[in-house]
């Protein structure tokens, strides 16, 4: 009891033991210190991942330069890379202090930064994902602008005009601003998330929708019900513009939102505010829809289980059924518009390597027709073609035995540096 009192009365900041004092407060917080070390070393941050035994060795038979940018959390600071994946030099790094974040809202030790976005002159665009920030650094890694306006995450993509569509959130001081579901009597708050078009050369604002605006005005409001999770039955994870010129089945401009949640891709026109196609069909919890040419599109499908749901012991007789779905990769979707169908890209590859992530995941087509893909779960980065497995690599990290979590990897074939 006296110890405890001793040390109680030195953490509240007293000094009745005079000298004594520090040595004893050192003392007490040996045991703190001591679990923080062990949680950080022994119990790794989620940006770190055990790499698995059969993760450990690369494969690389890469024979043109694969550039791609992606951040980390590196003590007090983030690290944004450039890294050509055939030579596995870093060609250029970008630091964004933990110090800086800090005046602006509260960052965790498990916050991310991405995605990342080149820009001319070697400077770049990251987003404080989940947090509101969107920030471009010049060449040396100096603050050029910072968009606080929206909660920003997920998915960045450059427009024909060089500006920025991205989803994103309001919020009030870092705190999500919802939307009130009324339903016979009962309400809920959901998260109601926003199309965003962002001015790459000044960080202004110069869109913003959101998407209960959207489903409300094209008579979709029935896809409230459809969200797998009531506080957030969108979940926009990417917002991808059409670039090429107008065809048969869209026009430059439009652009193409995929929702999580639902399942589904729609494509909208901001200039007219409709939404023009909505797509559905065999993939679950996709993301990273792009176009691919002017009849076609691609999509990262998750293939991962809906709904986790948990029932009432009582509610069911015991059985001794028993069927396994087995979900054992994810895949790339192409949709052709013109046949409305779809086809999986090198399925091969993705079934004989097990390429699966629940959550997360991109890809790139390369102009060689190879397939790049960020397998986010396991953080396994592979190139693909027809004849098998090109790269296979994870992003080495400072702990020994763990890898780093990539953080939506951009991908680039010229960086004209």
């Amino acid at each position: 009891m006296l110890w405890s009192g001793v040390v109680r009365n030195i953490t509240l900041g007293q000094r009745a033991l005079g000298p004594l004092t520090k040595p004893i407060k050192s003392f007490s917080e040996l045991p703190s210190n001591m679990k923080a070390a062990y949680n950080h070393f022994l119990v790794a941050p989620e940006y770190y991942l055990k790499t698995k035994e059969g993760d450990q060795k690369d494969i690389n038979n890469l024979t043109y330069n694969l550039y791609g940018s992606y951040s980390y959390r590196s003590g007090d600071g983030f690290k944004i890379e450039l890294k050509n994946f055939k030579t596995n030099e870093i060609v250029k790094t970008w630091r964004l202090p933990v110090s800086y974040l800090t005046e602006h809202h509260k960052v965790g030790q498990n916050d991310r930064l991405f995605p990342s976005k080149l820009m001319k002159n070697r400077g770049i665009i990251v987003a404080c994902d989940e947090q509101p920030g969107l920030i471009r650094l010049d060449s040396l890694s100096n603050v050029v602008w910072h968009n606080k306006d929206f909660i920003f995450h997920h998915g960045m993509n450059f427009d024909h005009e060089g500006n920025i569509w991205t989803p994103g959130v309001k919020h009030d001081d870092g705190i999500i601003m919802p939307k009130t579901l009324a339903v016979d009597g009962s309400k809920i708050d959901y998260r109601d998330d926003l199309i965003l078009n962002i001015d790459a050369k000044t960080g202004k604002t110069l869109y913003s929708k959101s998407l209960t605006s959207i489903f409300e005005e094209n008579d979709l409001l029935e896809f409230l019900n459809r969200g797998s999770i009531v506080t957030d039955p969108f979940h926009l994870n990417d917002v991808a513009p059409v670039l090429t010129d107008s065809s048969r089945y869209f026009n430059r401009g439009d652009v193409f939102l995929s929702f999580r949640h639902l399942s589904a891709i729609l494509q909208f026109r901001p200039s007219t505010g409709k939404v023009i196609k909505v797509i559905e069909g065999p993939f679950t919890y996709q993301h990273d829809v792009d176009v691919v040419n002017d009849s076609t599109i691609a999509l990262f499908n998750n293939n991962t289980v809906a709904m986790d749901m948990k029932f009432n012991k009582y509610e069911f007789k015991p059985s001794k059924g028993d069927i396994q779905r087995k979900i054992v990769h994810s895949n790339v979707l192409i949709y052709n518009f013109e046949t409305d169908s779809f086809k999986a890209l090198y399925e091969e590859q993705f079934v004989k390597n097990k390429i699966y992530t629940e959550a997360e995941g991109l890809y790139e087509l390369l102009p060689n027709g190879d397939l790049f893909v960020e397998e986010q779960g396991p953080g396994v980065l592979w190139v693909l073609n027809e004849n098998g497995v090109v790269l296979k690599t994870t992003l080495k990290s400072d702990l020994e035995g763990y890898h780093y979590l990539p953080n939506w990897t951009s991908i680039y074939t010229d960086i004209n540096f």
